[in-house]
């Protein structure tokens, strides 16, 4: 189990923001309240990163979808014995498993119960430290937060309440 001292077990980063639609990938500038935000989100766990993120590669996660989705496995990781399932089924996905055994963290790559698609077995319980994840997390809220604000500060805000504080599942 990791220590205390060492490096941290779960990293998490965005970059490569923008606004999703027909006329494909615009800038943050572009926001408005119903864009969809996608772009790369860096998920490391125990210094290996997270595959199957989006859903036409690494620069296509749906924050909109993934920022919920990390906060209610932040708020689940807080208890011993919190578990979420992330299983969206998009394009073929996989799910994803986070859940926590004492004060050990796991992650797991399963097969989905919506698209059908196969586990990985590589991601088979990876282990982590819950507060890792829980501190990760909320690094990379406020980075994608203060990074929609300074790209598109009329907007920010309401796109926020909209796609993310109405959930109830994001500050």
């Amino acid at each position: 189990m990791p220590e205390a001292n060492d490096v941290s077990t779960v990293i998490m980063a965005c970059d490569n923001l923008a606004v999703v639609s027909e006329n494909g990938r615009l800038p943050l500038s572009d926001l408005e309240a119903d864009s969809h935000v996608h772009g790369r989100l860096q998920l490391e766990i125990a210094s290996r990163q997270v595959p199957y993120l989006g859903y036409w590669g690494p620069d296509d996660v749906c924050f909109g979808d993934w920022l919920v989705e990390l906060s209610v496995a932040a708020r689940s990781l807080a208890s011993a014995g919190g578990r979420h399932v992330f299983d969206e089924g998009e394009q073929g996905q996989p799910a994803f498993v986070f859940e926590r055994d004492g004060d050990r963290g796991f992650f797991r790559i399963t097969a989905s119960e919506v698209s059908g698609a196969d586990g990985d077995p590589a991601w088979h319980r990876v282990e982590f430290t819950p507060t890792d994840f829980i501190g990760a997390f909320q690094k990379l809220q406020s980075s994608f937060v203060a990074t929609l604000r300074e790209f598109s500060p009329a907007v920010a805000d309401v796109w926020l309440a909209r796609n993310l504080r109405e959930s109830g599942r994001i500050a």
